[in-house]
């Protein structure tokens, strides 16, 4: 399989907390949705199952993926308290991506039914749930653009620098293997081992269990 067309929409690396709901409409949801606790690992639902649920993530980290069916998978984003996924059952009957807990997770669950009431009945919800998809194509888009237009160390300093917020007066990304780091390019593990393994060595990264530093600006070039 071409890696271009493996990472297609997966260099949308966002924090978990990009398109979360406001606290007044994710009460909406809770208040319209049942209670699911997951244990960590839990596939949560399938590419290819038939979509008639919206999950509002309250609690824990899951991982938004796709595979070929001979146990490659691509990771598309992971998801936070707060944001959604499901609602393109509206447009699908098909799941198009699985999803599995990183972590313990406590999920709300909506019907489709019950969704599309909330929509005409919310014109809030409705507007949240319109700009949240637009942001996806407009994240679609972009990884499309760098796909055909950068190269692998250019897609991974785009990767690091968009995952990277600032904390402590550092610029920090979540901790991403490089196997993650290499389905989200659409490179090989070695050669995302190769570029790690340099900007390390030049100490402008550095890595730790729980996250990747930042120490100073990713060259343009490699």
């Amino acid at each position: 399989m071409n890696p271009k067309t493996r990472a297609t929409s997966a260099l949308s690396t966002a924090d978990a907390q990009d398109g979360a709901l406001p606290g007044e409409l994710m009460r909406c949801f809770e208040d319209h949705g049942l209670d699911l606790s997951l244990p960590r690992a839990t596939v949560v639902v399938r590419e290819g199952d038939v979509a008639d649920r919206l999950y509002l993530v309250r609690e824990g980290r899951l991982r938004v993926y796709t595979g070929d069916g001979e146990g490659r998978e691509v990771e598309l984003t992971v998801l936070g308290p707060g944001q959604y996924f499901g609602e393109l059952m509206l447009g699908s009957g098909l799941r198009t991506a699985s999803v599995k807990a990183l972590s313990p997770a406590r999920l709300s669950v909506i019907t489709r039914e019950t969704f599309e009431q909330v929509l005409a009945s919310r014109p809030d919800v409705a507007f949240h749930v319109i700009q949240t998809l637009i942001a996806r194509v407009r994240a679609l888009t972009g990884d499309v653009r760098r796909l055909a237009l950068m190269d692998v160390y250019e897609r991974v300093v785009v990767l690091l620098t968009q995952a990277a917020i600032e904390a402590d007066g550092l610029r920090v990304a979540p901790f991403m293997s490089q196997q993650a780091i290499a389905e989200r390019v659409g490179a090989s593990r070695s050669m995302v081992n190769r570029i790690m393994n340099d900007l390390i060595a030049g100490e402008y990264l550095e890595v730790t269990r729980d996250r990747i530093v930042l120490r100073r600006a990713l060259p343009r070039r490699w």
